[in-house]
C-alpha cells in the first residue's frame, strides 16, 4: 500500500517538472477538430497536460482524504461559482461550458498545489524543477532564433512554425513566436523564467552569478525578439517595481538588471537592422531598427529611418559599372519585396481601442447585463449581436474588459476579492516580493489580450511557486 501510494506521489511530481516544458508548446501540435460560429475546437499539449495533472492529483488527494478541504477555503470559491451560475444566461452555451471547464481545471489544479505542498516543498524538488523550468527556456529561445534564420534564408512557414503576421514580409524583419500561436503569447512565456532568474540572483541560490546571468540576459533579449508589446510593457514594469522595492543602493546587483537590460534591447535592435538589411524586402538596417523601435513605442518615437529603402541607398552608389540602371532596377524589382508595416502600429492599436470600445458599449446596453455580464464566455457573440464588430470570431485583447462584459460588476467584484485573499497569502512568505512581481507581471500583461488555453501559464507559475516560497525554501 505504502509503495503504491509512493508511485502516485512520484507521478505527481514528475508532472510538475514536466510542466514548464509543456507549457511552451501551446500551440505546437496543432490539434483541430473544426470551429463554429465563435471559436474554434482545439486541444494542446498545456491543457492535456492539465487534465492528466489533475486526474493524478484527484487519485492522491482522495487517498490522503484532503478532498474535505476544498470547502474549508469557500470564499475562494465564489468568483468560479459565480461564473458557471452565468451560464443560465449566457449567449454562447457551448463556449461558456468548454471556458468553465478549464477555469474549474485550473482550479483544482491550484488547490492542489496547496493541498499536496509537503510533496514537493523541499530542495530537491525546486532544484530539478528550476533546471527543467531554465533549461527549457534556453532551449526555445534558441528555436525562436533558428526560427528568423530560417524565415530570412526563405524556409517555408511549414518549416519555420511561424504565424502569418511574424515573416519577414510584415517589418522587414521576422519576430518569432516559438511553439506558440504567436509572439504575444511567446512573449507572454518568457516573462516568468526571466523575473524569476533575476531574483536567483540577488538570492545567490542554486546557480551560479554568472550563468544566472547569461540566461536572463537570453530570455530578455528573446522578448525583445517577439516584439510583443503586451509583454514587454508587463516585464518593464514588473521589473521597475522589483527595483523600486529591492531598493537600488542597498545591492549592486540590482544595477546589473538595467545594464543587462539595455544591452539585450541593443543587441535585439542590431539583430533586427540586420535581418532587415539582409532580407528580401527593400528595408535597410536603419528601417528596421526605426520600425522596432516605432512599434514598441506605439508610434510615439520616429527615428526617421523606418521608409528608408535599399534602391535609394545604392541608387547613390556611382560603382554600378557592370550594370545598366534600367538592368539594376529590374534586378531589384525581382530580388526585392516590399514590407508592409506602414500603419501597422496605428491600425494594431486602433482595431484593439475599438474593440474595447465595442465591448464597453454592449456593456451599459441595459443594467441588468452591467451588473451580471452577458455570461462567461459570450462576450464576443453579444457584442455581434449588438453590432460593435463585424464578425463573433474577433478577440477582445483584453481580459479585463471581457471580464467586465461577461460578469458585469458582481464578477468584477468577486475577482477583487479573490486576488486580495491571493495577496494576503503572498504577504506572509518570506518570498513574497517574487510572487508580487509575477503576479503584477502578469496582471498588467492581461491588459492587452484575453483567452484561457493559450495563457495557462498566468495562472498556474504563480500558484505553483506560491507553495514553493512555503517555509522559505529559496533559503534553504
Amino acid at each position: 500500500m505504502k509503495k503504491n501510494k509512493e508511485k502516485w506521489i512520484s507521478c505527481y511530481r514528475v508532472l510538475l517538472y514536466i510542466m514548464p516544458a509543456t507549457l511552451y508548446f501551446s500551440f505546437w501540435p496543432w490539434m483541430n477538430f473544426g470551429a463554429n460560429g465563435t471559436m474554434n475546437f482545439e486541444l494542446s499539449l498545456p491543457l492535456i497536460w492539465l487534465v492528466v495533472f489533475d486526474f493524478f492529483a484527484f487519485i492522491l488527494i482522495m487517498r490522503k482524504k484532503l478532498l474535505g478541504k476544498i470547502l474549508e477555503k469557500w470564499v475562494w470559491l465564489l468568483f468560479p461559482v459565480f461564473l458557471t451560475i452565468s451560464i443560465l444566461w449566457s449567449h454562447d452555451k457551448l463556449r461558456s461550458v468548454l471556458i468553465m471547464g478549464v477555469l474549474w481545471l485550473l482550479y483544482f489544479a491550484v488547490f492542489s498545489f496547496y493541498v499536496l505542498r509537503k510533496e514537493i516543498i523541499d530542495e530537491k524538488f525546486l532544484r530539478i524543477f528550476l533546471k527543467i523550468f531554465f533549461g527549457t527556456g534556453i532551449l526555445v529561445c534558441g528555436w525562436c532564433l533558428v526560427q528568423c534564420v530560417m524565415d530570412i534564408i526563405g524556409v517555408s512557414q511549414r518549416c519555420t512554425l511561424l504565424c502569418e503576421g511574424c515573416v519577414y514580409r510584415v517589418f522587414g524583419f521576422p519576430h518569432p513566436n516559438g511553439f506558440a500561436a504567436e509572439p504575444q503569447f511567446m512573449g507572454n512565456l518568457l516573462i516568468a523564467p526571466s523575473i524569476v532568474s533575476f531574483y536567483l540572483v540577488l538570492k545567490d541560490k542554486f546557480f551560479s552569478r554568472k550563468s544566472l546571468l547569461a540566461m536572463f540576459f537570453v530570455f530578455v533579449a528573446t522578448l525583445f525578439l517577439t516584439l510583443s508589446r503586451g509583454a514587454i510593457y508587463a516585464f518593464v514594469a514588473a521589473m521597475i517595481l522589483l527595483t523600486l522595492v529591492w531598493g537600488i543602493k542597498k545591492n549592486w546587483k540590482v544595477m546589473w538588471v538595467w545594464a543587462l537590460i539595455g544591452l539585450a534591447f541593443l543587441f535585439t535592435l542590431n539583430l533586427q537592422g540586420f535581418f532587415a538589411e539582409i532580407s528580401k524586402t527593400d528595408d535597410t538596417y536603419v528601417a528596421g531598427v526605426s520600425k522596432a523601435v516605432n512599434q514598441l513605442t506605439l508610434g510615439i518615437v520616429d527615428l526617421g529611418g523606418s521608409q528608408v529603402k535599399k534602391d535609394d541607398v545604392e541608387g547613390m552608389d556611382n560603382s554600378l559599372e557592370d550594370v545598366s540602371r534600367e538592368e539594376y532596377s529590374e534586378q531589384e524589382e525581382l530580388e526585392s519585396e516590399k514590407a508592409i508595416f506602414d500603419g501597422y502600429v496605428e491600425v494594431s492599436t486602433d482595431n484593439r481601442i475599438d474593440t474595447w470600445r465595442g465591448a464597453l458599449k454592449t456593456w451599459i446596453n441595459n443594467p441588468a447585463t452591467m451588473l451580471f455580464g452577458v455570461g462567461i464566455g459570450s462576450g464576443l457573440i453579444s457584442m455581434y449581436e449588438n453590432g460593435t464588430i463585424a464578425s463573433s470570431r474577433e478577440i477582445i485583447n483584453n481580459q479585463y474588459v471581457s471580464l467586465l462584459l461577461e460578469s458585469g460588476v458582481v464578477g468584477v467584484i468577486l475577482l477583487i476579492l479573490s486576488l486580495i485573499l491571493v495577496f494576503k497569502v503572498v504577504y506572509k512568505k518570506s518570498d513574497g516580493l517574487l510572487i508580487i512581481t509575477l503576479i503584477i507581471a502578469y496582471m498588467i500583461s492581461l491588459c492587452f489580450f484575453s483567452g484561457l488555453p493559450n495563457v495557462l501559464q498566468i495562472y498556474l507559475l504563480p500558484a505553483l511557486f506560491i507553495v514553493l516560497c512555503e517555509k522559505s525554501s529559496f533559503h534553504k
